[in-house]
Parts: structure tokens; sequence; C-alpha cells
């Protein structure tokens, strides 16, 4: 159970800095949708064999399609900012130190003995701080 967890919390780390990029991504594309417009259209003339409530006006359509794009990108936006909002929460019981070292291995991805020569500490030292920090620290804070 516990090593679920902690590949857990290590995913959540290494995916930190392509999460933010999702989310600029998203943004993005909700500007790009929002300033899109296409309008009217050439008129259709078919002929109608009963009373119906779809709407077949173009830009009805369009704007109905717009909003529903806009609507869903939000929500992935709004969750993939959460899972921002978790790590960073998490990150800010940390000291210096421990910061320092997990943005070094997981948002860096450096080896431990490129962190060992920035932070002039032991590698062996480092590797079982940060197995310290994602044990006693980080995974009593995320959600089951």
């Amino acid at each position: 159970m516990e090593e679920n967890k902690y590949k857990k919390v290590e995913a959540m780390l290494y995916n930190y800095k392509k999460t933010v990029i999702e989310i600029k991504n998203i943004e993005l594309d909700i500007e790009e949708i929002s300033n899109d417009y296409r309008g009217c259209g050439a008129i259709d003339y078919q002929e109608r064999t009963g009373q119906t409530y779809k709407i077949n006006d173009p830009v009805a359509n369009e704007i109905e399609s717009k909003e529903k794009k806009i609507e869903y990108l939000n929500k992935l936006k709004r969750a993939k900012e959460i899972k921002i909002e978790r790590v960073d929460n998490m990150l800010s019981i940390l000291t210096d130190l421990e910061y320092r070292l997990i943005e070094l291995r997981y948002f860096r991805n450096l080896q431990f003995k490129d962190i060992s020569s920035i932070l002039n500490m032991s590698d062996i030292y480092l590797i079982s701080l940060r197995k310290k920090i994602i044990l006693d620290k980080l995974i009593p804070l995320i959600k089951n």
C-alpha cells in the first residue's frame, strides 16, 4: 500500500511541469475557440416534414458548439489546476533544503550525483532524505 502511495507522490511531482504546460495550452485552446467565428453561411432551404425542436440556425449551432467546447475545456483546466494546487500545498510544508531537493530531482530531472554537487551533500544522504520527505511529509497529505 505504501509503495503505491510513494509512486503516486512521485508521479505527481514528475508531472508537475507537464501539467502546468497543459493548463497553458488549454487556455490557448479556449482563447482560440472564443476568437474563431465563422458566422453566417448559406441559407438552407429544405422541406420540413414535421415540427422539430432541433436548432437549424447555423450561427446558433456554432455558438452552442463553441460553448460546449469551452465548458469542457474549463472543467479540464480546473481539474489540472487542482492537481497543481495539491502539489503546491504539499510542498509548502517543506524546509528550504527539502524543497530544493524535490525541485532539482523532480522538476529539473537531475540525477542524485548532480544534485549532490549542487547542494554539496552526499548523494546517499540525499536519496535517504528524499525517501524520508515523501514517506513522512508528503504521503500523509495525499488524498486516498
